[in-house]
C-alpha cells in the first residue's frame, strides 16, 4: 500500500486508539442512502474535530512553541458530533456540535464511544450483528435532533487490521462497507415537543479513520465516494499527501463475501469550482487494468466550504461483463490547506453549536 496510507476492514480495530500527538485525530463515520435515493443521512463521531477553530488553532499554538493557556489545554481533547439528514440532495437539518473533554468517553476495548448523549456500539443479535447508534445534540439554539438507528452489517470485517504500533501516518479501516439501516429522526423544541419525524430506510457504510498528524500539513487533496448495486459495492479514493509526487489511487469492490482491492489510476474530464472557489473534478474516472472501471458525475452538491465539498454522484461501475451498474453514491472531496489560516476560524464557527 504506502508507508503512509494503510488499509484494513476490521471490527474489532473499530475501537479508540489513543495517541500521543496532540494533534492526532480519529473519526467514526456513517453515512446512508433511503431505498428511493431521495434521502441521506450522514453521522460523524470525531475525538479531535479535524474542522474546529479550537482545535486548528491549539495546533499552530504547538507548531509556533506558544502555550497557550485556555480551559481545553490540560487534556487537549476537542471532540464534536456532527449529523446531517438530506432530502433531494439538500441539506434539511444539520448539527455540528462540539463537546468539552470530560463529555468524550470511548472505548479502547470495544466498537462503541460515547459523546454527551451521542454513542454509537457494535451488538450482536440473532438476527445479524451491527451497529446501533444514538444521536441526542443541539439544532440550533431552540430545537434539537434526537434519532435512533440500527446499522446491521451485511459486508464487513475482510481485512486484518495492521497492529496500532506499526501504522505511521493514516490508518482507513472499511469496516463494513454495506449494511441495512433503519431509523427515526425527531426535531424537538426545548420542552420536548416534536416538530418533525422521520422514518429512514437505506443502504449505510461505516468507516473509521486516524492519524497522528495535522490534517492541513499533511493532506494535498483527498477524493473518496461509495456506491451501491444489488451485486456488488464500489469504494474509491484518491490520496495526495503534501510531500508526494503522486497521489495513490485504489478501487475496491465488494462482491460475493469477499473484497478486492485495486491499484488505480484516475482520469479527470472535467474540473469545476465551488462558491469558495475550490476547484474539484466534476466528472473523472478511477480505472483498474482493461475491464473495471467506476466513472463518477459529482454534479449535486450538498456539503460546500473552504476545505470540504460532499456530493450527491452518479457513478456508473463496468466490470468487463457488458452490463454496467449504475447507481446514486455519496463522494467528497477534500482540500484541507485553508485550515492552517487563522481567518477562517470565525467563519467555520459560525456553523457549530
Amino acid at each position: 500500500m504506502s508507508d503512509n496510507f494503510t488499509i484494513s476492514s476490521c471490527i474489532l480495530d473499530d475501537v479508540w486508539h489513543p495517541k500521543k500527538k496532540r494533534e492526532a485525530y480519529e473519526w467514526w463515520n456513517f453515512d446512508a442512502l433511503s431505498d428511493d435515493g431521495r434521502e441521506a443521512v450522514t453521522i460523524t463521531f470525531l475525538d479531535n474535530f479535524i474542522f474546529s477553530p479550537q482545535y486548528n488553532s491549539e495546533i499552530r499554538n504547538l507548531k509556533n512553541e506558544i502555550h497557550s493557556t485556555n480551559g481545553h489545554s490540560a487534556t487537549f481533547r476537542f471532540p464534536a458530533v456532527v449529523f446531517v439528514y438530506y432530502r433531494d440532495g439538500k441539506a434539511i437539518y444539520r448539527a455540528i456540535s462540539e463537546y468539552g473533554a470530560e463529555d468524550f468517553r470511548p472505548s479502547s476495548d470495544n466498537p462503541e464511544c460515547h459523546i454527551g448523549k451521542s454513542s454509537f456500539r457494535f451488538e450482536s443479535a440473532a438476527y445479524g450483528d451491527g451497529y446501533v447508534i444514538t444521536v441526542d445534540t443541539t439544532l440550533g439554539k431552540h430545537k434539537r435532533v434526537q434519532a435512533n438507528f440500527e446499522w446491521l452489517s451485511i459486508e464487513s470485517n475482510f481485512l486484518p487490521n495492521t497492529p496500532t504500533e506499526k501504522v505511521k501516518g493514516h490508518s482507513w479501516n472499511l469496516v463494513a462497507p454495506r449494511s441495512d439501516v433503519t431509523g427515526r429522526i425527531k426535531i424537538v423544541d426545548n420542552a420536548g415537543i416534536s416538530s418533525d419525524e422521520i422514518n429512514f430506510r437505506g443502504t449505510g457504510y461505516h468507516d473509521h479513520d486516524s492519524d497522528d498528524r495535522w490534517l492541513p500539513e499533511t493532506v494535498k487533496s483527498w477524493q473518496r465516494g461509495r456506491v451501491h448495486f444489488p451485486d456488488a459495492t464500489a469504494v474509491f479514493f484518491r490520496y495526495c499527501e503534501t510531500e508526494s509526487e503522486s497521489p495513490i489511487t485504489k478501487l475496491c469492490l465488494i462482491r460475493d463475501g469477499k473484497i478486492e482491492v485495486f491499484d488505480a489510476t484516475s482520469d479527470a474530464q472535467q474540473f469545476s469550482r465551488n462558491i469558495f472557489r475550490v476547484k474539484y473534478p466534476s466528472r473523472f474516472q478511477i480505472a483498474s487494468g482493461k475491464n473495471l472501471r467506476l466513472k463518477i458525475k459529482q454534479n449535486t452538491i450538498s456539503e460546500s466550504s473552504f476545505f470540504y465539498i460532499r456530493f450527491f454522484s452518479e457513478m456508473t461501475l463496468s466490470l468487463g461483463d457488458g452490463k454496467p451498474r449504475k447507481g446514486i453514491g455519496i463522494s467528497e472531496h477534500l482540500a484541507p490547506k485553508a485550515l492552517k489560516y487563522r481567518w477562517l476560524d470565525w467563519l467555520t464557527a459560525l456553523r457549530l453549536e
